[in-house]
């Protein structure tokens, strides 16, 4: 059976993401279903046909994204197993493993759970409680689970490469992602500051077109401007692991099957003598 290159799960994540957002971003700013100005990356899909699209993709990229953290969960596990490196760096990578997943599931609410004009009744009438209001909830849920994970997970990932150099990280690569680990946290707090502050002078009536008029406009820009570089760090940080993931590899998967002896050799003879039970009746 053929199994691909480990990796290749993360550069086909690091290159799928960014392209789907691009490609949705790209679709809805030619159907007018948002501004050409900096949208949030979930706001380039709360109409069909690019949410359909958004949705499928991002999904698909979840997956080799979960499947990205349990290959580098294995790498630093087998590295820490045969130099005897610390138990915390053992502790660390096990929870990045957890962390790294709950982004993953993260991302995949993200995009299933995507909201449009409706969060606009949401803040428009505070004490409507309706099914719109309920996704609006569940999508925010989705973003912290993906940024907000993704983040400590980055820095995991930062950890354990100090504690795997010189062994398999260089210090070049040290440096690389640091510098991505502190540009994803700004990215990630700048943003939920602006966010906030432009909803409170926000006066519009569809965020997913805020123009300038609208109030808060500036805010605006730098939050979504903020999450496009956060997502784009998280990306660099997943790319920066092909040159690793490719001086390790993976055997083929052992299926063991556990045989109840007894019962089968039971089964067995009753196959052989169908007729034994009843001629020793007659």
């Amino acid at each position: 059976m053929y199994l691909p290159p480990l990796y290749t799960y993360p550069l086909v994540s690091s290159l799928l993401l960014p392209a789907t957002f691009l490609l949705t971003y790209t679709i809805s700013v030619y159907l007018g279903h948002t501004e050409l100005d900096w949208p949030y990356i979930s706001d380039t899909a709360t109409r069909p046909p690019e949410s359909c699209i958004f949705s499928q993709l991002v999904n698909i990229g979840a997956l080799f994204v979960a499947i990205t953290f349990y290959i580098r969960y294995k790498q630093v596990s087998e590295y820490c197993n045969s130099y005897q490196l610390p138990r915390q760096l053992r502790n660390l990578n096990y929870a990045s493993l957890w962390v790294g997943w709950g982004g993953a599931l993260g991302l995949s609410i993200l995009a299933n759970f995507q909201v449009g004009v409706e969060k606009v009744k949401y803040l428009q009438i505070s004490n409507q409680t309706s099914q719109e209001t309920e996704v609006w909830w569940v999508h925010n849920v989705g973003l912290y689970l993906c940024f907000g994970l993704g983040m400590i997970w980055i820095w995991s990932c930062v950890i354990t490469s100090f504690g795997l150099h010189p062994l398999t990280t260089t210090r070049f690569m040290l440096v690389v992602r640091t510098f991505l680990a502190v540009v994803n946290t700004s990215a990630f707090l700048l943003m939920l500051i602006a966010a906030q502050v432009a909803r409170y002078y926000y006066h519009g009536a569809d965020p997913t077109k805020w123009d300038p008029d609208d109030g808060g406009w500036s805010w605006h820009v730098v939050s979504t401007v903020s999450e496009w570089v956060m997502a784009l760090a998280l990306d660099l940080t997943l790319l920066s692991l092909v040159l690793e993931f490719k001086k390790i590899g993976l055997d083929e998967p052992r299926i063991i099957v556990h045989v109840d002896t007894v019962n089968s050799f039971l089964e067995i003879s009753d196959n052989d003598f169908p007729g034994s039970s009843d001629s020793m009746l007659a």
